[in-house]
Protein backbone atom coordinates (compact mmCIF):
# COMPACT_ATOMS: atom_id res chain seq x y z
CA UNK A 1 0.00 0.00 0.00
CA UNK A 2 3.09 2.29 1.08
CA UNK A 3 4.03 1.70 -2.83
CA UNK A 4 0.87 2.44 -3.96
CA UNK A 5 1.09 5.36 -2.30
CA UNK A 6 4.47 6.27 -3.89
CA UNK A 7 3.10 5.65 -7.44
CA UNK A 8 0.33 7.84 -7.02
CA UNK A 9 2.95 10.63 -6.25
CA UNK A 10 5.13 10.03 -8.88
CA UNK A 11 2.10 9.68 -11.30
CA UNK A 12 1.15 13.70 -9.70
CA UNK A 13 4.88 14.36 -10.71
CA UNK A 14 5.41 13.02 -14.10
CA UNK A 15 1.80 13.97 -14.93
CA UNK A 16 2.44 16.97 -17.30
CA UNK A 17 5.44 17.86 -16.03
CA UNK A 18 4.29 18.93 -12.37
CA UNK A 19 7.50 18.28 -10.73
CA UNK A 20 9.86 19.79 -13.59
CA UNK A 21 7.63 22.79 -13.40
CA UNK A 22 7.38 23.34 -9.86
CA UNK A 23 11.09 23.13 -9.47
CA UNK A 24 11.58 25.82 -12.00
CA UNK A 25 9.43 28.20 -9.94
CA UNK A 26 10.16 27.45 -6.80
CA UNK A 27 13.37 30.36 -7.24
CA UNK A 28 10.40 33.01 -8.53
CA UNK A 29 8.31 31.84 -5.22
CA UNK A 30 8.52 34.20 -1.90
CA UNK A 31 10.29 32.38 0.22
CA UNK A 32 9.30 34.13 3.43
CA UNK A 33 5.66 32.54 2.81
CA UNK A 34 6.86 29.17 1.80
CA UNK A 35 8.85 29.17 5.55
CA UNK A 36 6.17 29.96 7.17
CA UNK A 37 4.06 26.83 5.51
CA UNK A 38 7.39 24.44 6.74
CA UNK A 39 6.84 26.66 9.93
CA UNK A 40 3.67 25.35 10.61
CA UNK A 41 4.68 21.47 10.13
CA UNK A 42 7.69 22.31 12.73
CA UNK A 43 5.19 23.94 15.52
CA UNK A 44 2.56 20.99 14.50
CA UNK A 45 5.84 18.80 15.68
CA UNK A 46 6.66 20.74 18.75
CA UNK A 47 3.13 21.07 19.76
CA UNK A 48 2.60 17.55 19.76
CA UNK A 49 5.55 16.92 22.13
CA UNK A 50 4.44 19.36 24.05
CA UNK A 51 1.44 17.26 25.16
CA UNK A 52 3.47 14.16 25.45
CA UNK A 53 5.83 15.91 27.50
CA UNK A 54 2.68 17.25 30.02
CA UNK A 55 1.11 13.91 30.16
CA UNK A 56 3.94 11.61 31.02
CA UNK A 57 5.09 14.13 33.80
CA UNK A 58 1.66 14.51 34.91
CA UNK A 59 1.35 11.18 35.38
CA UNK A 60 4.34 11.17 37.69
CA UNK A 61 7.15 11.00 35.63
CA UNK A 62 8.65 14.15 36.49
CA UNK A 63 12.32 14.40 35.70
CA UNK A 64 10.69 12.95 31.79
CA UNK A 65 12.47 15.65 28.67
CA UNK A 66 11.04 17.15 26.15
CA UNK A 67 13.77 15.94 24.13
CA UNK A 68 12.37 12.63 24.91
CA UNK A 69 8.54 13.45 24.07
CA UNK A 70 9.68 15.24 21.02
CA UNK A 71 11.43 11.51 19.76
CA UNK A 72 8.31 9.98 20.91
CA UNK A 73 6.19 12.59 18.21
CA UNK A 74 8.51 12.06 15.47
CA UNK A 75 8.77 8.32 15.74
CA UNK A 76 4.45 8.54 16.06
CA UNK A 77 4.77 10.94 12.85
CA UNK A 78 6.57 8.52 10.80
CA UNK A 79 4.78 5.62 11.55
CA UNK A 80 1.65 7.04 10.66
CA UNK A 81 2.40 8.71 7.71
CA UNK A 82 3.55 4.60 6.42
CA UNK A 83 0.33 2.94 7.86
CA UNK A 84 -3.46 3.25 6.53
CA UNK A 85 -5.71 4.87 8.63
CA UNK A 86 -2.29 6.27 10.43
CA UNK A 87 -2.85 3.19 13.29
CA UNK A 88 0.66 2.40 13.16
CA UNK A 89 1.86 5.35 15.13
CA UNK A 90 0.49 4.41 18.46
CA UNK A 91 1.82 0.89 19.21
CA UNK A 92 5.22 2.20 18.03
CA UNK A 93 5.04 5.43 20.41
CA UNK A 94 3.77 2.99 22.89
CA UNK A 95 6.94 0.44 22.12
CA UNK A 96 9.26 3.80 21.96
CA UNK A 97 7.90 4.97 25.47
CA UNK A 98 8.78 1.40 27.17
CA UNK A 99 11.96 1.89 26.06
CA UNK A 100 12.50 5.05 27.52
CA UNK A 101 11.56 3.67 30.71
CA UNK A 102 8.18 4.79 30.72
CA UNK A 103 5.62 1.99 32.61
CA UNK A 104 2.81 0.47 30.78
CA UNK A 105 -0.06 1.93 32.55
CA UNK A 106 1.32 5.30 31.66
CA UNK A 107 2.64 4.94 28.49
CA UNK A 108 -1.34 3.64 27.28
CA UNK A 109 -2.54 6.46 29.71
CA UNK A 110 -0.69 8.88 27.87
CA UNK A 111 -1.55 7.73 24.14
CA UNK A 112 -4.90 7.29 24.83
CA UNK A 113 -5.89 10.68 26.60
CA UNK A 114 -3.85 12.24 23.68
CA UNK A 115 -6.09 10.85 21.09
CA UNK A 116 -8.64 10.94 22.53
CA UNK A 117 -8.05 15.50 23.32
CA UNK A 118 -6.97 15.01 19.24
CA UNK A 119 -10.26 13.29 17.88
CA UNK A 120 -12.47 15.41 20.12
CA UNK A 121 -10.47 18.69 18.97
CA UNK A 122 -10.74 18.00 14.86
CA UNK A 123 -14.58 16.68 15.53
CA UNK A 124 -15.40 19.91 17.24
CA UNK A 125 -13.44 22.43 14.86
CA UNK A 126 -15.05 20.53 11.52
CA UNK A 127 -18.20 21.03 13.18
CA UNK A 128 -17.76 24.20 13.35
CA UNK A 129 -16.55 25.09 10.10
CA UNK A 130 -19.32 23.16 8.47
CA UNK A 131 -21.30 24.83 10.86
CA UNK A 132 -19.98 28.67 9.60
CA UNK A 133 -18.37 27.14 5.52
CA UNK A 134 -20.48 24.01 4.61
CA UNK A 135 -23.50 26.01 2.75
CA UNK A 136 -20.90 28.28 0.85
CA UNK A 137 -18.23 25.39 -0.30
CA UNK A 138 -21.33 23.11 -0.76
CA UNK A 139 -22.98 25.82 -3.39
CA UNK A 140 -19.21 25.25 -5.05
CA UNK A 141 -19.06 21.53 -5.26
CA UNK A 142 -22.50 20.41 -4.27
CA UNK A 143 -22.85 16.47 -4.14
CA UNK A 144 -18.85 16.22 -3.75
CA UNK A 145 -19.20 17.60 -0.12
CA UNK A 146 -21.30 15.29 0.63
CA UNK A 147 -18.16 12.78 1.12
CA UNK A 148 -16.80 15.47 3.96
CA UNK A 149 -19.78 15.13 6.06
CA UNK A 150 -19.48 11.45 5.59
CA UNK A 151 -15.91 12.01 6.97
CA UNK A 152 -17.12 14.52 10.15
CA UNK A 153 -19.63 11.24 10.56
CA UNK A 154 -16.60 9.02 10.90
CA UNK A 155 -14.49 11.39 13.11
CA UNK A 156 -17.58 11.71 15.68
CA UNK A 157 -18.24 8.29 15.68
CA UNK A 158 -14.59 7.83 16.84
CA UNK A 159 -14.98 9.85 19.30
CA UNK A 160 -18.16 8.33 20.45
CA UNK A 161 -16.20 5.05 21.21
CA UNK A 162 -13.88 7.02 23.11
CA UNK A 163 -16.02 8.85 25.31
CA UNK A 164 -17.77 5.19 25.40
CA UNK A 165 -14.25 3.40 26.36
CA UNK A 166 -13.69 6.40 29.05
CA UNK A 167 -16.61 7.02 30.55
CA UNK A 168 -18.47 3.81 30.50
CA UNK A 169 -15.89 0.98 32.23
CA UNK A 170 -18.77 -1.69 32.19
CA UNK A 171 -19.41 -1.60 28.59
CA UNK A 172 -15.53 -1.81 28.08
CA UNK A 173 -15.09 -4.16 30.59
CA UNK A 174 -17.53 -6.37 28.59
CA UNK A 175 -15.70 -5.58 25.60
CA UNK A 176 -12.43 -6.90 26.64
CA UNK A 177 -14.32 -10.11 28.23
CA UNK A 178 -15.83 -10.50 24.53
CA UNK A 179 -12.42 -9.78 22.90
CA UNK A 180 -10.24 -11.84 24.97
CA UNK A 181 -12.86 -14.41 24.21
CA UNK A 182 -13.02 -14.31 20.73
CA UNK A 183 -8.89 -14.79 21.08
CA UNK A 184 -9.30 -17.31 22.95
CA UNK A 185 -11.43 -19.11 20.31
CA UNK A 186 -8.73 -18.60 17.88
CA UNK A 187 -6.05 -19.79 20.10
CA UNK A 188 -4.30 -16.29 20.21
CA UNK A 189 -4.29 -16.25 24.06
CA UNK A 190 -3.50 -18.94 25.58
CA UNK A 191 -4.13 -17.47 29.26
CA UNK A 192 -7.55 -15.81 28.90
CA UNK A 193 -7.72 -14.98 32.73
CA UNK A 194 -4.43 -13.48 32.90
CA UNK A 195 -4.58 -11.70 29.78
CA UNK A 196 -7.90 -10.29 31.01
CA UNK A 197 -6.70 -9.44 34.35
CA UNK A 198 -3.81 -7.61 33.05
CA UNK A 199 -6.01 -5.65 30.41
CA UNK A 200 -8.60 -4.66 32.82
CA UNK A 201 -5.68 -3.60 35.53
CA UNK A 202 -4.80 -1.34 32.74
CA UNK A 203 -7.60 0.06 32.35
CA UNK A 204 -8.38 0.71 35.81
CA UNK A 205 -4.85 2.35 35.77
CA UNK A 206 -6.12 4.70 32.56
CA UNK A 207 -9.56 5.46 34.18
CA UNK A 208 -7.83 6.97 37.91
CA UNK A 209 -4.92 8.59 35.63
CA UNK A 210 -7.97 10.38 33.32
CA UNK A 211 -9.83 11.17 36.42
CA UNK A 212 -6.61 12.99 37.85
CA UNK A 213 -6.34 14.56 34.22
CA UNK A 214 -9.99 16.26 34.38
CA UNK A 215 -9.51 17.47 37.83
CA UNK A 216 -6.63 19.70 36.99
CA UNK A 217 -7.64 21.98 34.73
CA UNK A 218 -4.44 23.71 33.68
CA UNK A 219 -3.45 20.65 32.29
CA UNK A 220 -6.95 20.26 30.35
CA UNK A 221 -6.66 24.20 28.93
CA UNK A 222 -3.12 23.66 28.45
CA UNK A 223 -3.00 19.92 26.47
CA UNK A 224 -6.35 21.53 24.32
CA UNK A 225 -5.00 24.65 23.21
CA UNK A 226 -2.00 22.69 22.14
CA UNK A 227 -4.15 20.53 20.31
CA UNK A 228 -6.08 23.70 18.52
CA UNK A 229 -2.60 25.01 17.83
CA UNK A 230 -1.39 22.02 16.04
CA UNK A 231 -5.00 21.94 13.98
CA UNK A 232 -4.66 25.61 12.90
CA UNK A 233 -1.09 25.25 12.21
CA UNK A 234 -1.81 22.26 9.91
CA UNK A 235 -4.85 24.12 8.18
CA UNK A 236 -3.19 26.89 7.61
CA UNK A 237 -0.49 25.62 5.28
CA UNK A 238 -1.98 25.95 2.10
CA UNK A 239 -2.94 29.58 2.49
CA UNK A 240 0.91 30.20 3.07
CA UNK A 241 1.50 28.01 0.01
CA UNK A 242 -0.96 30.36 -1.63
CA UNK A 243 0.79 33.50 -0.91
CA UNK A 244 4.02 31.94 -1.47
CA UNK A 245 2.93 31.71 -5.19
CA UNK A 246 2.33 35.29 -5.32
CA UNK A 247 -1.95 34.96 -5.60
CA UNK A 248 -4.07 37.43 -3.29
CA UNK A 249 -7.79 38.10 -2.56
CA UNK A 250 -8.74 34.51 -0.61
CA UNK A 251 -9.77 35.08 2.63
CA UNK A 252 -7.56 33.24 5.03
CA UNK A 253 -10.53 31.68 6.84
CA UNK A 254 -11.90 30.50 3.72
CA UNK A 255 -8.69 28.38 2.91
CA UNK A 256 -8.17 27.13 6.28
CA UNK A 257 -12.13 25.76 6.39
CA UNK A 258 -11.12 24.08 2.86
CA UNK A 259 -8.28 22.18 4.19
CA UNK A 260 -10.67 21.15 7.17
CA UNK A 261 -12.66 19.96 4.06
CA UNK A 262 -10.03 18.12 2.65
CA UNK A 263 -9.34 16.62 5.64
CA UNK A 264 -12.72 14.93 6.41
CA UNK A 265 -13.36 14.06 3.22
CA UNK A 266 -9.75 11.68 3.69
CA UNK A 267 -9.95 10.91 6.98
CA UNK A 268 -11.41 7.39 5.86
CA UNK A 269 -9.17 6.53 3.04
CA UNK A 270 -7.61 3.11 3.82
CA UNK A 271 -4.35 4.52 2.18
CA UNK A 272 -1.26 5.66 3.99
CA UNK A 273 -1.12 9.37 4.12
CA UNK A 274 -4.67 8.81 2.64
CA UNK A 275 -3.13 8.80 -0.64
CA UNK A 276 -5.56 9.99 -3.65
CA UNK A 277 -7.89 11.01 -1.78
CA UNK A 278 -5.74 13.78 -0.23
CA UNK A 279 -4.63 14.69 -3.55
CA UNK A 280 -8.05 14.57 -5.42
CA UNK A 281 -10.00 16.00 -2.96
CA UNK A 282 -7.16 19.04 -2.95
CA UNK A 283 -7.11 19.75 -6.39
CA UNK A 284 -11.24 19.51 -6.01
CA UNK A 285 -11.76 22.27 -3.54
CA UNK A 286 -8.49 24.70 -4.29
CA UNK A 287 -9.39 25.03 -7.85
CA UNK A 288 -11.94 28.10 -6.20
CA UNK A 289 -8.66 29.50 -4.72
CA UNK A 290 -5.56 28.71 -6.99
CA UNK A 291 -5.44 29.18 -10.62
CA UNK A 292 -5.68 26.32 -13.18
CA UNK A 293 -1.96 26.71 -14.11
CA UNK A 294 -0.84 26.68 -10.74
CA UNK A 295 -2.74 24.02 -8.67
CA UNK A 296 -0.93 21.17 -9.22
CA UNK A 297 2.11 22.84 -8.67
CA UNK A 298 0.33 23.95 -5.36
CA UNK A 299 -1.41 20.74 -4.69
CA UNK A 300 2.79 18.99 -4.73
CA UNK A 301 4.08 21.57 -2.85
CA UNK A 302 1.55 21.25 -0.18
CA UNK A 303 1.93 17.52 -0.05
CA UNK A 304 6.17 17.70 0.21
CA UNK A 305 5.58 19.96 3.11
CA UNK A 306 2.76 18.42 5.28
CA UNK A 307 2.81 14.46 4.83
CA UNK A 308 6.17 13.64 2.61
CA UNK A 309 8.16 15.56 5.49
CA UNK A 310 6.79 13.45 8.07
CA UNK A 311 8.24 10.07 6.97
CA UNK A 312 11.65 11.86 5.67
CA UNK A 313 12.55 13.77 9.08
CA UNK A 314 10.49 11.10 11.63
CA UNK A 315 12.23 8.19 9.27
CA UNK A 316 15.73 9.81 10.95
CA UNK A 317 14.63 9.84 13.80
CA UNK A 318 13.24 5.84 13.89
CA UNK A 319 16.49 5.20 11.95
CA UNK A 320 18.56 6.44 14.87
CA UNK A 321 16.66 5.02 17.56
CA UNK A 322 17.16 1.55 15.45
CA UNK A 323 20.97 1.92 15.60
CA UNK A 324 21.03 2.71 18.69
CA UNK A 325 19.57 -0.90 19.18
CA UNK A 326 21.87 -2.54 17.04
CA UNK A 327 25.06 -1.12 19.07
CA UNK A 328 22.72 -1.99 21.90
CA UNK A 329 22.47 -5.84 21.05
CA UNK A 330 25.80 -6.20 19.68
CA UNK A 331 27.09 -4.57 23.31
CA UNK A 332 24.65 -6.67 25.26
CA UNK A 333 23.64 -3.72 26.62
CA UNK A 334 19.82 -3.83 27.86
CA UNK A 335 17.00 -1.08 27.04
CA UNK A 336 16.83 0.74 29.92
CA UNK A 337 13.31 0.86 31.75
CA UNK A 338 11.15 1.07 35.24
CA UNK A 339 11.24 -2.78 34.80
CA UNK A 340 14.72 -3.47 34.71
CA UNK A 341 15.28 -1.35 37.49
CA UNK A 342 13.23 -2.77 39.67
CA UNK A 343 15.07 -5.79 38.67
CA UNK A 344 18.74 -4.32 39.12
CA UNK A 345 17.08 -3.06 42.70
CA UNK A 346 15.77 -6.18 43.89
Amino acid sequence: MFALTIGLLVYFCVSGNNLAILLQSIPTLNMAWLLCACGCVALNWLMDGKIIHSLVRHAGNEKYSFHSAFKITMMGQYFNSVTPYSIGGQPAQFVALRKQGISTGIAISTLVRKFLVYQTSITLFSLLVILLRFPFFSSKFQGFMALAFIGFLYQAGTVVVLFLFTYCPKFTTKLIEGIVWFLTSVHIVRKPEETRKKVEDQLHFYLDNNKAMKSDLRLSVRIYSCTFIQLLSLFSIPFFIYKAFHCVGAPVLDMIAAQCFVTMISVYTPLPGAAGAAEGSFLVIFKIFFSEKIITQAMLLWRLIAYYSCIVVGGMFVAFDGGKEKIRSKLRIPAYSQDTKEEQHS
